[in-house]
């Protein structure tokens, strides 16, 4: 163990994620929320609420998610 919390995260990587992070704060700044965060989860759950009972008893399947971070930890999602 090398003692550093991710080891694979090299300076260039680091360099980029802050680019990235600055460019959304950017982006953020020139485009303000137009609701409020109770107002984003009361529609969230409202969208909910018109699934079918048998969809919203049905497991969570979140192997699509973990497999898109794992193409994205590789680069691919980024198409690199």
């Amino acid at each position: 163990m090398t003692g550093r919390l991710y080891p694979d995260l090299t300076p260039e990587a680091i360099a980029a994620r802050e680019g990235a992070l600055e460019r959304y704060a950017r982006w953020e700044e020139a485009h303000p929320a137009s609701r409020s965060a109770s107002d984003a989860i009361a529609g969230v759950a409202a969208l909910y609420e018109l699934l079918p009972p048998e969809s919203r008893r049905r497991p969570l399947d979140t192997s699509g998610v973990r497999a898109f971070h794992a193409l994205m930890a590789r680069g691919c999602a980024a198409g690199r």
